[in-house]
């Protein structure tokens, strides 16, 4: 029972993190990979594969990434995040590689021989890089932090992410 409390909990505060972003207000100076309001989806290709979106609030971006994991045996992950630009490299003509800094929380649903769960606490930095003139642009992630096994036997060990993708943006 405690550990479906603990789930609901945490879906919970994703689904509220979101409705509530548009009101903070940093403490530092940060922008978004991408204008205010942009959205993006396409593909995901790295600790998962599947499908990935992000939208931009202009000071950070927000992303998700859900698809089938092979590591540790078939399941699904699920892996909400966002980025901050800590610094943007310019290579002129409209070129441009934001570096990012952000955290995520993946959570994992593993299927075998036995039913695995676990929830991961990272810190996350990347690379990301706009097309200009063409709403494509493309990342490099990679997440390293704490993973906290709930099932099928409760334990604490070493979490990581790491995808390469190409989103449309919009």
């Amino acid at each position: 029972m405690k550990k479906k409390i603990l789930v609901l909990f945490i879906v919970a505060i994703l689904a509220a993190v979101p409705a509530m972003a548009d009101d903070i207000e940093l403490p530092f100076d940060s922008v978004g990979t991408s204008e205010k309001g942009t959205w993006g989806v396409g593909l995901n290709l790295g600790t998962n594969l599947g499908a990935a979106v992000k939208y931009s609030y202009g000071i950070f971006d927000i992303y998700g990434n859900v698809g089938l994991s092979f590591i540790g045996g078939l399941g699904v992950t699920v892996e909400p995040g966002v980025d901050f630009v800590v610094y943007d490299v310019d290579f002129g003509g409209g070129h441009h590689m934001p570096i990012t800094v952000g955290a995520m929380i993946p959570v994992g649903i593993f299927i075998g021989n036995t039913f695995g769960l676990n929830i991961s606490t990272l810190v996350s930095g990347g690379l990301h890089y706009q097309i200009p003139d063409v709403p494509v642009s493309f990342y490099l992630r990679l997440g390293l932090g704490l993973r906290l096994d709930i099932m099928p036997s409760f334990g604490l060990g070493f979490g990581y992410s790491g995808a390469i993708g190409v989103l449309y943006e919009f």
